[in-house]
């Protein structure tokens, strides 16, 4: 039910050390299961082992024991049934989408590009919401997602399906990954399978949860049964393979020949507004006042009367 790593995922570099280890039996893991999936978990993994190991050369801490393609579909579709993921689906706050937005938003700026001419591939979409978005402002998104449940419902919304072992060579301005390399047995692999795909001047996003400050917590001695919840969730057994921290994440993207960018903070902050460009500032303060404050405007938002 489990395939071991002997090598570090991301650098192939066999120098490892054990950060920590707890049989699946162990009081820790068992009480994270029970309540983590909601009494679902079976006892499928109750033979192996949870080893936390790091890698001398790049810094990547991972789980060296990791769920076969058996243990990975029992995981994800029974432990974590599909109406659960649908009700997070629908549960989507204001403030997400507004961050969906500006994500958007910043793209389309940093490229330069008018949105209808960028091509943009969104691994591991899940329920869309990120391809939806990018969709609204005019961008033309490809996907890949491995749950069938959700490729249906991707291609429902208009977004066009790619394989992973098959996109096209420097093809896409933008790639967008969100929570996806943490849960992959291969990263390395992955990483460059998209930076093939990437187009010259393109734009990678990769985001992970940060493990920096559980790590250290483990490495003074703590147990996993004693982490909160918070320290607990970037190296959730069986789901978090890999565990990153802004170095090893930043070595990671270097051995596939790609360099962190600092992006421009007046890109970033201007996304949300675009009162940080002169030609648009006036309009920015204007429009409001002009559209819902002056008495003889014609845009008009209309309730029923009492």
């Amino acid at each position: 039910m489990m395939k071991h790593r002997k090598a570090c995922p991301a650098c192939q570099s066999p120098s490892l050390e054990l950060l920590y280890k707890e049989p699946f039996t162990g009081s820790g893991m068992v009480a994270f299961l029970e309540e983590h999936y909601f009494g679902r978990a079976s006892d499928s993994a109750a033979a192996e082992t949870y080893e936390l190991k790091t890698c001398s050369d790049c810094g990547l801490a991972f789980q060296a024991f990791i769920p076969d393609d058996k243990l990975l579909d029992e995981v994800y579709n029974a432990w974590i049934p599909g109406t659960d993921m649908e009700k997070i689906r629908r549960n989507y706050t204001f403030d997400e989408y507004r961050y969906l937005a500006e994500q958007v938003q910043f793209v389309i700026q940093h490229l330069g590009h008018p949105p209808g001419e960028i091509e943009a591939l969104d691994v591991g979409f899940g329920w869309a919401h990120w391809a939806r978005m990018a969709m609204g402002y005019g961008i033309n998104v490809s996907g890949v997602e491995l749950s069938n449940e959700r490729r249906e419902y991707g291609k429902s919304v208009g977004i066009k399906l790619q394989e992973l072992g098959a996109l096209p060579s420097r093809a896409y301005h933008f790639i967008h990954t969100e929570q996806v390399f943490e849960h992959l047995g291969e990263p390395r692999g992955v990483l460059e399978e998209l930076v093939k795909a990437l187009a010259p001047g393109g734009l990678l996003k990769i985001s992970v949860p940060d493990a920096a400050a559980t790590l250290r917590t483990l490495a003074r001695g703590r147990k996993f049964g004693e982490l909160s919840e918070e320290e607990q969730m970037p190296i959730i057994p069986l789901e978090h393979l890999n565990c990153f921290t802004h170095a090893s994440l930043a070595a990671f993207g270097k051995l596939a020949g790609l360099r962190a960018i600092r992006p421009s903070f007046k890109k970033l902050y201007n996304s949300a507004s675009g009162a940080l460009e002169p030609k648009h500032m006036l309009r920015v303060i204007a429009r409001p006042f002009y559209r819902h404050l002056y008495p003889r405007n014609t845009f008009v938002y209309f309730e029923r009367a009492a």
